[in-house]
């Protein structure tokens, strides 16, 4: 479980997602039409009731709505309308007041109720368009929508607001006209851009998106929500240099603006500037201490510059604030997986709930911890958790599948990892595993089969053709093909002292023993320890060449690293038997 991988599953959990539209501050909304939001006052309308009962009740109503009290503003226009039943300004305020509580089927009732004395009533209209869009009923909706510009012809919003419509229903050209229009009519129109700007980003064309978000900013500046997307754009394009320019030039009226340092210092981290994305996050810790999640990030980003000592240093005050936080326990209990302290890593993990998030990550590196300290029963039972709550993920799988073959339970081992690489078949990490679990079990041919897979996925996996090279020596056959194969391992890894004793061992099974002890004598100088098996083919060798003495030696070094082997046991007792006898 290497360190990269680690980050990755990290930043995975504790960053923000990069999207659009996670600024606090909203996107500027277009003007909605005053009937369809409710927002009405007495000076709207011209037509203000005559009646001086049902003015009355109108001023009532408007002194409860101005309370907060909507249900009596309600009550009292509806006694307004009792003594002025042809209103249409009552009619259109009431419904106004229906939107504003929810109640959008009486709104359109009073909307509808107006349109049939006065059909060309654009208050009317906009009142049933902004009730049928809260319904989501996109084609009434659209209608009234259509009524107004038939009407009046030359509102942009309008037109903004059939962009949104169109929009939301995956209509996609119509929202892409509707918009144009709105821009056309009001060039002046920053949401209109930034709605077409988003709109390009949905569909997955970054370029037009760029174009039409750098025009919303260069009609305002200082417009968050378009820069925020401009950044994304740039972003998915992978255009990390631009998109870090846009958040500098939105930091340079607010240097203090959090979500942009925050957007800024993950671009520098995608775009593998950690140190950058490091002096971000400390900047925003200082504005704001108690922020775990800043918090987190900066242990996260020592932890990837190998900086672990501070890493546990930041993740343990994290924990000092707040116990139950329990993305930093996960991230400490990672840092101490890496510094190899695992009794450490075990105790963080195992004080996570299972009500955390991610958890199926967290039953993942326990299982990963309990294998290295060698409780394998223990951390095959993790991963079996890990898979129920991520069923069929092919990493559980091969994890799982590698944990019983240490346990030598080579049938369990090769259903879950035949599994995993059926799920993910181009990993050739999960088909030479596949293949070391197939050889365990005596299922050569399987064995091999998996082999030549993994080196078909990558050419260069040295061990596949170590492994598969050496499969064919211990067994005396295609023992030319045997060399050629540990000959491409030690192409890749010259030094390496199991591929060098690998060679040894396929020319002393093809008689070359000159060849053979060259070779294993070099695998004895370049191995990090001394090794039983090296030893014991070192003492065949010149066992077989007749030097009995030097095979003796071999033999007897082997048992001092491996003294259970009988079989060397007995290989010694033979040679010692011939020495004494002065035989050959």
């Amino acid at each position: 479980m290497r360190t990269r991988s680690l980050l990755l599953t990290a930043l995975a959990l504790a960053l923000p997602a990069c999207g659009v539209g996670g600024l606090a501050r909203p996107p500027r909304p277009a003007a909605p039409p005053a009937e369809a939001s409710g927002r009405a006052t007495l000076v709207r309308f011209a037509n203000r009731p005559t009646d001086s009962r049902a003015y009355y009740h109108f001023t009532l109503s408007a002194l409860a709505e101005q309370q907060g009290d909507l249900e009596r503003a309600v009550h009292e226009l509806e006694q307004a309308l009792r003594y002025d039943p042809a209103s249409p300004y009552l009619r259109l305020h009431l419904g106004g007041l229906q939107m504003r509580r929810g109640t959008f089927a009486e709104a359109i009732r009073q909307g509808e109720e107006v349109l049939r004395s006065d059909p060309e009533s654009v208050r009317a209209h906009l009142l049933l368009a902004g009730a049928y869009l809260s319904l989501r009923n996109v084609k009434q909706a659209e209608h009234h929508f259509q009524e107004v510009l038939r009407l009046e012809p030359g509102r942009a919003e309008i037109y903004q607001q059939l962009g949104n419509l169109y929009a939301e229903s995956k209509n996609f050209p119509q929202a892409v006209a509707a918009y144009r229009e709105a821009i056309r009519l009001d060039p002046a129109s920053t949401m209109a851009r930034y709605s077409l700007g988003r709109l390009y980003l949905e569909t997955r064309q970054p370029r037009e998106a760029i174009r039409v978000l750098e025009d919303a900013l260069r009609v305002d500046p200082g417009f968050d929500p378009a820069a925020a997307a401009l950044g994304f754009a740039y972003e998915g394009l992978g255009e990390w240099e631009e998109a870090k320019a846009v958040y500098r030039r939105m930091l340079q009226d607010d240097p203090n603006h959090r979500e942009f340092l925050e957007r800024l210092a993950q671009a520098e981290v995608r775009s593998g500037n950690v140190a950058g994305a490091l002096g971000l996050y400390e900047r925003l810790l200082k504005a704001h201490p108690r922020d775990l999640g800043i918090r987190t990030r900066i242990g996260l980003l020592l932890f990837e510059q190998k900086r672990f000592a501070e890493a546990e240093a930041v993740l343990r005050e994290a924990l000092r604030l707040d116990g139950s936080h329990w993305d930093a326990r996960f991230y400490l209990a990672v840092t101490y997986e890496e510094l190899k302290r695992y009794p450490e890593a075990l105790a963080e993990l195992t004080q996570i709930p299972a009500a955390a998030r991610n958890y199926a990550e967290v039953l993942i590196h326990t299982g990963y911890v309990l294998g290295q300290l060698d409780r394998l029963e223990e951390a095959a039972g993790a991963f079996d958790r890990a898979l129920a709550l991520k069923p069929g993920d092919p990493q559980v799988l091969y994890l799982l599948g590698v944990t019983q073959m240490r346990r030598k339970d080579f049938p369990r081992a090769i259903l879950h990892l035949k599994e995993a690489a059926g799920k993910n078949p181009e990993n050739a990490g999960y088909f030479y595993q596949l293949g070391a679990a197939y050889e365990r079990n005596r299922q050569l041919p399987e064995a091999e089969a998996a082999f030549r897979r993994t080196l078909s996925l990558d050419p260069k996996h040295a061990d596949a053709y170590n492994y598969l090279g050496y499969m064919f020596a211990e067994e005396g056959i295609n023992l030319e093909e045997s060399v050629r194969l540990i000959q491409s391992a030690l192409a890749i890894e010259p030094d390496n002292s199991a591929f060098l004793d690998s060679l040894g061992w396929a020319f002393y099974k093809l008689g070359r023993l000159d060849e053979a002890l060259r070779e294993l004598l070099k695998a004895v100088q370049h191995g990090e320890k001394d090794d039983p098996t090296i030893r014991d083919h070192l003492g065949r060798v010149y066992f077989d060449k007749g030097l009995i003495r030097e095979a003796i030696e071999q033999w007897e070094r082997a048992l001092t690293l491996d003294g259970g082997n009988e079989e060397i046991k007995k290989r010694l007792e033979r040679a010692r038997g011939l020495s004494s006898r002065g035989g050959s």
